[in-house]
């Protein structure tokens, strides 16, 4: 079930692919149901959509390595997966948490 909180968008550079490559990740991004959008720029840049509580970043970077999609590196796209991942890993430790306090009384007022 998509929930709108937990949908994401997300840009990533990628090193020049072929057009059978971006074709080929278009298709393979598309038939998962929680991708909602999937727009490559060119042969440099792919802009997604999709439910972070179902599929997460390190999913997609594992799918485009199984095209044979490189993406871009350097120390700023380092970190910015980084934080992508941490971000769809906190949305889907949130999705399944059951919420609420970690005991059932709630603090007393001194």
């Amino acid at each position: 079930m998509k929930s709108p909180a937990s949908e994401v968008k997300r840009s990533m550079a990628l090193l020049h692919a072929s057009p059978d490559q971006v074709e080929s990740a278009s298709a393979t991004l598309r038939s998962l149901e929680p991708i909602s959008e999937v727009c490559f720029e060119g042969n440099t840049r792919l802009r997604i959509r999709y439910d972070a509580t179902c599929v997460g970043f390190g999913d997609i970077e594992r799918l485009l390595g199984e095209a044979g999609i490189q993406r871009a590196e350097g120390a700023w796209w380092r970190f910015k997966s980084a934080w992508y991942r941490f971000l769809d890993n906190n949305a889907r430790s949130n999705a399944i948490s059951g919420g609420g306090a970690c005991c059932n009384r709630p603090p007393k007022r001194p």
